[in-house]
């Protein structure tokens, strides 16, 4: 009789590793399996970032739903609907500046089913347009911050659906002298 209870203790606790084991698997396998979009989201934030830079107009508002939202609650700035950010995107990104670069750190991505969030730091600057005069500073604008985002797979292709914007820092140049 006490051999079978010795038997069964030991069972029970091989079958508790093994469920443990299991469990670890499990979870492995789940995060292998969400590496993919993992990786295409990466890719989708970095080409957003490349496609700013180069004055791609088009191609940068393709990342984007139809449903878009792009906030910025420090500068006043929420926009909505693809349409609402083709016109501001042409008003204020892509025609106050010359020569851009945006760098992107600390990329992180959490995907679950066709849904998904990021964030990163970003740093960013380009030489500003005058308005009046049309010339270009000698000197580049410079801002850093936090970008948040929302993604949805629509038709088996990443979007991003939500974009916040936190600066932290921001430069302007330094007006010239006319002494």
């Amino acid at each position: 009789m006490e051999d079978l209870r010795d038997l069964r203790t030991m069972v029970n606790r091989v079958a508790k590793r093994v469920e443990a084991d299991v469990r670890k698997l499990e979870a492995k396998v789940d995060k292998l399996m969400k590496l993919p979009d993992i990786i295409e989201l990466e890719n989708l934030v970095k080409n957003s970032a490349w496609v700013m830079d180069l004055g791609d107009k088009d191609l940068w508002l393709n990342i984007w739903s139809d449903d878009a939202h792009y906030l910025s609650p420090q500068e006043n700035i929420d926009i909505r609907g693809r349409k609402a950010l083709k016109e501001f995107s042409e008003q204020s990104l892509f025609s106050k500046e010359k020569k851009r670069f945006t760098s992107l750190m600390n990329i992180m991505i959490e995907a679950t089913g066709s849904t998904a969030t990021g964030k990163c730091h970003y740093s960013h600057y380009g030489y500003p347009i005058d308005s009046e005069t049309g010339e270009v500073s000698q000197q580049p604008a410079f801002s850093d911050g936090i970008y948040y985002y929302k993604f949805r797979k629509d038709d088996d292709i990443w979007k991003i659906t939500k974009l916040e914007v936190y600066v932290h820092r921001r430069q302007e140049p330094k007006p010239k002298n006319n002494v």
